[in-house]
């Protein structure tokens, strides 16, 4: 497919479809809403937020009730009934934390607004052939995907792009505008492998994976934590950069008439103070070095085994974003290498 082909697709796409991607604004990219294809930038080193915002809302009521009539108003019907999304250039380290987010809302307890909004999007995947600035994805496996897509695009020579169709949502994507791609030649497979090529060796490994599990065990007591803890703000940032912290808050919201009340949802993390403050008040985690750590093992310990993966994608966006200049890639770093003789990178 020519790149100026897919902006047609963008176009064709608009009739059906609320249509998001990646658009500068100043010096960072956001996931917008696309009036005009040409405002796409698939050449962006990394957004600021993450999918899960499409999935996810920051802030939504689930359930409305009327306390007079004793009624409760579901607010799922809406959300089936929301127009159908195409999700533009998303990379690859962003797929794998939707499929992430698959099990941990998908698994044994469903969360039905989550599913709704994913099997009512479509996304075109961007396969990454150079490293943006303060991502470590091929350190975490995240680099390659193989699922998670409908359609995915490697950039190979000629300003031309590499299509994988991944689903019949591909399939059906591209009847939409079937004139604009061709067969895959000779030429176009060699110039594919040139590209994946190209790939592994820019790519940055920044530490391992190796013996992660066993460098978090011996680690608990690590004054690296305390240290840390007084670094860290705790101002959430991180969380809600990232793209698979999950986790949410529901409070029961009454209007001044109390004839009515809201039941909303929207996310919380567990650097906040009052995260693990319950009755008493006692706070599980009342120390900000707890709470940092906390987190810390939730991503990767605690991640490995609910689901079998760590919850990091080595997006960079938590380094990024953090005020402290708290990084997760440094961390893992130091501590495999202070705890654990796995292979690590030297300088980190």
């Amino acid at each position: 497919m020519k790149r100026s082909n897919l902006l047609k697709l963008v176009q064709a796409a608009m009739d059906e479809y609320d249509v998001y991607g990646p658009v500068q604004r100043r010096t960072t990219w956001v996931f917008d809403k696309i009036d005009d294809p040409n405002r796409i930038d698939m050449d962006y080193d990394n957004t600021m937020m993450s999918l899960k915002k499409f999935f996810i809302p920051s802030k939504e009521v689930m359930m409305r009730f009327n306390l007079r009539e004793m009624s409760i108003d579901d607010s799922l019907p809406d959300v089936k009934a929301e127009r159908p999304q195409l999700l533009v250039g998303v990379h690859a380290c962003d797929i794998h934390a939707l499929l992430f987010l698959d099990k941990v809302f998908g698994g044994k307890y469903v969360d039905p607004y989550y599913v709704a909004r994913r099997e009512n999007t479509t996304i075109i995947g961007l396969n990454c052939i150079d490293p943006c600035k303060y991502g470590f994805c091929k350190s975490v496996n995240t680099h390659m995907v193989n699922e998670g897509y409908d359609l995915y695009l490697t950039p190979i020579a000629g300003d031309k792009y590499y299509v994988h169709v991944g689903s019949p949502k591909g399939d059906r994507l591209l009847t939409i505008a079937d004139k604009l791609l061709g067969e895959a030649t000779d030429e176009g497979h060699k110039a594919f492998k040139t590209s994946m090529k190209h790939k592994h060796k820019s790519l940055p490994v920044g530490l391992h994976l190796d013996n992660i599990n066993e460098t978090f065990d011996m680690a608990w007591d690590d004054p690296i934590w305390v240290r840390l803890g007084e670094e860290c703000m705790n101002c959430g940032s991180c969380a809600l950069v990232c793209p698979t912290c999950y986790c949410y808050d529901v409070a029961d919201e009454l209007d001044l008439s109390l004839s009515g009340a809201d039941r909303t949802r929207k996310w919380s993390t567990c650097l906040y103070h009052d995260f693990a403050l319950v009755a008493g008040p006692h706070n599980f985690r009342g120390d900000p070095s707890a709470r940092l750590k906390h987190r810390f093992y939730h991503k990767i310990r605690g991640a490995l085994h609910d689901h079998g993966i760590i919850a990091c994608t080595g997006c960079g966006r938590c380094i990024e974003h953090c005020p402290a200049g708290i990084s997760v890639k440094d961390v893992a770093y130091e501590l495999q290498k202070r705890w654990v003789g796995a292979p690590v990178v030297k300088g980190g």
